[in-house]
């Protein structure tokens, strides 16, 4: 039996279209047609592609004297994978949700960030004589609005996690696209990538920027009052520029979701599924101790700190848990 003969009766029996055998491949349908008729034959990296996706040795394909497949492999190559397929309707579903709740998600981070402004504000007024008659009022009520805000923040979050709860899924199991979709979905990745670098690019500015008036006060030796006004524009220009990263952060990662790259391939989702726990239990830990500094030292200007350093240590922490569960 020689390689065209084969390639038709692997994909024959394994219940694969030339459409679909196609998209594995990264190829067009046309080529998989060449090669089942024997104008043409599939390159060796297509040919080890081939191999891997039917689980058959590169032997078996190249060597025509081999006419039958080993007993024990049969019954493994030609049960096919149940794998959802994605229709044109889910996916423009998913991004006009994951657009809608790109900004929603965003808006709540960076209320996060604003909670203490107000807080920040009372007591620079409180510094020049004027809103409240002690500490101690101005402590209360700028903790009160800070709740109240972090509440509001939760609030957009979990309605935001029930709208997209339904597609949970696309993040975490494995699924092909329908035929033609995977195709719209790159050409309007491809659109978006320079809102995507731009958005990244101007928030990581406003971060870089914002301390810049505080440290020119600190040199001038300003007042407490100027400098407490300061880390609350200090805060105000973070919040903008994490809104800006995350809103756009969130909608890549939608498209990148749909075309199952960058994080979520298959190894990606897989990864993923073992480390829920520790993010999780990271957050958690990061959040208590934030919320307990803060409260208890009522350093609310200097403790948001805590955060960019939480994230830049959960990049190499996450990755020497994920190390020492491959090993």
């Amino acid at each position: 039996m020689i390689l065209s003969e084969k390639l038709l009766t692997l994909r024959t029996r394994a219940g694969l279209s030339q459409e679909e055998l196609a998209e594995k491949l990264n190829v067009s349908r046309q080529s998989v047609s060449k090669w089942e008729s024997g104008s043409s034959i599939p390159g060796i990296d297509k040919i080890l592609e081939i191999s891997r996706i039917y689980g058959i040795s590169t032997d078996y394909l190249l060597k025509d004297e081999m006419e039958e497949l080993p007993g024990e492999v049969v019954a493994d190559v030609y049960r096919p994978e149940e794998v959802r397929e994605i229709p044109l309707e889910t996916t423009t579903e998913y991004l006009s949700a994951v657009r809608d709740g790109a900004g929603w998600i965003a808006l709540g981070v960076s209320l996060c960030i604003l909670s203490p402004v107000p807080m920040l504000i009372f007591f620079g007024m409180l510094a020049f004589g004027v809103g409240f008659p002690t500490d101690e009022v101005a402590g209360g009520v700028g903790v009160g609005v800070l709740l109240a805000i972090v509440a509001a923040a939760v609030i957009l979050f979990i309605l935001n996690g029930l709208r997209l709860d339904e597609y949970e899924y696309l993040k975490k199991e494995k699924f092909r696209l329908s035929y033609g979709v995977a195709g719209i979905i790159e050409k309007e990745e491809k659109a978006y990538r320079p809102v995507f670098y731009k958005g990244i690019a101007f928030g990581v500015a406003l971060c870089v920027i914002s301390c810049v008036p505080i440290m020119i006060a600190g040199a001038a030796d300003a007042a407490d009052g100027i400098i407490l006004y300061l880390c609350a524009l200090l805060l105000v220009l973070v919040a903008l520029g994490v809104h800006l990263i995350v809103r756009v952060a969130i909608r890549k990662g939608g498209y990148d979701c749909l075309l199952q790259q960058g994080d979520y391939t298959e190894e990606n989702k897989q990864k993923n599924k073992r480390l829920e726990v520790f993010d999780g239990a990271y957050w958690g830990i990061v959040t208590a101790v934030y919320l307990g500094i803060s409260f208890v030292c009522m350093n609310w200007h200097i403790s948001w700190v805590i955060w960019p350093v939480a994230a830049v240590d959960f990049a190499a922490i996450r990755s020497v848990v994920a190390a020492m569960q491959r090993k």
